[in-house]
């Protein structure tokens, strides 16, 4: 069925309270929603709304894609991408940032398999993993996550990150506006305080998590 004919049967659900940085309320419903039928099954999914979820080729179709570009040619994109609230007045240029910032988003959604609202990425990555006495991901490699310059990059090891915690656990809501912070600050539009800015975001819950576990062994 087409999206121009597909009935729209979603209903609205309670807002479940999440760190919000880039996104809106209203974006932040619209992605979750998205995301639950792109991913779960039917049985899950009639916990959310009587809408039912997409075809698995939509999802499998978006997981193949290497770029934001390619991204927003998929059917997963633009059921995406009618979604989200219209943002009238902008320019071109706006209108292309916010094209490749929801294809990026995209991206990286369609890699997580089942979500914890309120969890953060940060948070996730750093707890101990099994009785290892070590984090999910190294602190080399989150610092890697945390220094990266392309969007390419960024979906990449986002896409790796989510692969070590078994892509799941994490609220996409988080990551969506994870994304769309990165791509803010990628522009040059900062937080006036360091602590709304996405690298001490992700540190902040990171080395959180893995203190935990680190003081019990010392």
């Amino acid at each position: 069925m087409s999206e121009a004919a597909e009935p729209q049967v979603e209903k609205a659900a309670p807002v479940v309270p999440e760190r919000l940085r880039a996104l809106t309320p209203e974006e932040a419903f619209a992605v979750r929603c998205w995301w639950q039928r792109l991913t779960l099954p039917a049985e899950e999914l009639k916990v959310f709304t009587p809408a039912p979820p997409w075809p698995k080729g939509v999802r499998a179709m978006l997981r193949r894609c290497e770029s934001p570009e390619a991204a927003m040619l998929t059917e997963a994109f633009r059921h995406l991408w009618h979604r989200l609230p219209e943002s009238e007045g902008q320019s071109e240029k706006r209108r292309n940032l916010r094209l490749q910032t929801w294809a990026c988003i995209a991206l990286v959604l369609a890699e997580v398999r089942a979500e914890t609202p309120s969890a953060t990425l940060g948070s996730q990555l750093g707890k101990q993993k099994k009785e290892t006495g070590k984090p999910h991901m190294s602190e080399l490699r989150f610092q890697q996550l945390m220094t990266c310059q392309t969007p390419e990059e960024l979906v990449q090891r986002l896409r790796r990150a989510l692969a070590l915690i078994d892509k799941r656990d994490v609220s996409v809501v988080h990551l969506a506006d994870n994304i769309a912070l990165w791509w803010r600050e990628s522009q040059g539009v900062l937080a006036s305080q360091p602590s709304g800015r996405l690298g001490f975001l992700w540190a902040n819950d990171y080395f959180e998590a893995l203190s935990r576990y680190q003081r019990a062994s010392d």
